[in-house]
């Protein structure tokens, strides 16, 4: 295994055949993967190498938002810029780009609330809504006045709705695969909602459900190194992560989409599609619409899958680094 886990961009991955098997066995079950023994980390532990380096070189810390407890990176001087997540991810989301962007910004990334190191309450509203808030209460505990708003897939939808609501807190956006419209709802979005799935979620072992139901995001996943895919293994690992995945995952799809999609139409901010064309989470064809609903929206069609930023994650700075740059 590499000695520094936040080297090189991108690592050269496994292809073999079997092991590509394995890794997309336990990437697509992850809202569903079955209890182990996990004992508790003790106060001082990260769940990561990835982030223990981050937290001895005074990156990584616990910032305390309206009662509830965030794990946050910030790295590099220079205009804010935030990383948002997608769902069942986390800050290591954006291991790639993290160290190349703070060249020139000061990269702050978060662990939404439910996810990665940040606070797992037992009952939480999990929604777009409600993530924007806890989003735009971070940057007043942090001091940002306005900054620009990176969100993949879940961070897009929470990125869309903070500008919605706040939009003079955002300078810019970049929406990479993000959920935009209420159509084309996933299967697995719909299986969250049985009254049991928090417990199945907690309980299911790997199976064929639970590997088709996630099936499309294997372009991701071929992609993974032994050590990524660990990565994510031990973060999945944490108790009550899969239960707060289930509850995440009943809260995509808002109660007011209408209203939502209206207000797309009134975004001002300057805003750059990246979109992978092979994503059938959310197709191509919705981000063309959201440019078309956008007034000032460039688009730019990627070959990838659902998570350019970990797949292309050199193309997905080639733009956005232009992109941020005025060009």
């Amino acid at each position: 295994m590499p000695g520094n886990p936040l080297g090189g961009e991108l690592a050269p991955p496994s292809r073999s055949i079997e092991r590509r098997i394995n890794v997309k066995t336990v990437w697509l079950a992850f809202p569903w993967l079955a209890t182990g023994c996990v004992s508790t980390l003790a106060s001082s532990a990260r769940l990561t190498a990835f982030r223990e380096q981050l937290f001895e070189e005074g990156a990584l810390r616990d910032v305390h938002v309206d009662g509830r407890r965030y794990c946050v990176v910030e790295v590099g001087k220079g205009p804010p810029l935030i990383l948002l997540h997608g769902l069942g991810g986390s800050i290591y989301d954006w291991r790639h780009l993290l160290r190349p962007l703070s060249r020139s910004h000061r990269v702050i990334v978060v662990d939404l609330l439910g996810s990665g190191e940040s606070e797992i309450p037992t009952f939480e509203d999990y929604s777009i809504a409600a993530q924007a808030r806890r989003v735009k209460g971070l940057m007043d505990v942090l001091g940002v006045e306005r900054g620009c708003i990176v969100g993949n897939s879940y961070g897009g939808g929470i990125a869309l709705k903070l500008v919605q609501d706040w939009p003079e807190r955002v300078d810019r956006l970049v929406l990479i695969n993000s959920i935009c419209y209420p159509e084309h709802i996933p299967t697995y979005v719909t299986l969250a909602g049985a009254p049991c799935a928090e417990s199945i979620a907690e309980s299911l072992p790997l199976g064929k459900m639970t590997r088709w139901v996630l099936r499309n995001s294997y372009h991701t996943v071929e992609k993974l190194t032994d050590e990524e895919l660990e990565s994510y293994i031990l973060e999945l690992r944490t108790p009550g992560r899969r239960r707060a995945l289930i509850q995440i995952l009943r809260a995509v799809v808002p109660p007011d989409s209408t209203e939502f999609e209206a207000r797309i139409k009134s975004i001002q901010a300057p805003v750059l599609l990246l979109w992978g064309t092979a994503d059938e989470t959310i197709p191509v064809s919705l981000g063309r619409r959201l440019q078309k609903d956008l007034p000032h929206a460039r688009m730019v069609e990627l070959d990838a899958g659902h998570v350019p930023n970990q797949e292309c994650p050199r193309d997905v700075l080639r733009w956005m680094e232009g992109f941020l740059d005025g060009r």
